[in-house]
């Protein structure tokens, strides 16, 4: 039953910081329209950059693995 309730309590939370993550991602993809920016690795962050890439709607998005930055 602890066990039940313990996994409930952790897929909740894991659910909530996924839906802030989306959320955080979707507000630096339109802060890149007004302010320069790149997409960092994920791992290597301060070596490794690559250039921002636009979706049609004028969205910023990074390549898989790597994640937007203001510079």
């Amino acid at each position: 039953m602890q066990r039940a309730l313990l996994s409930i309590l952790i897929l909740g939370f894991a659910a909530g910081c996924a839906a802030q993550v989306e959320k955080e991602t979707t507000r630096m993809s339109y802060a890149c329209q007004m302010q320069k920016c790149d997409c960092a690795s994920n791992v290597f962050t301060i070596f490794d950059s690559e250039p921002v890439q636009w979706k049609s709607d004028g969205s910023a998005y990074c390549p898989e693995g790597y994640h937007l930055r203001k510079l």
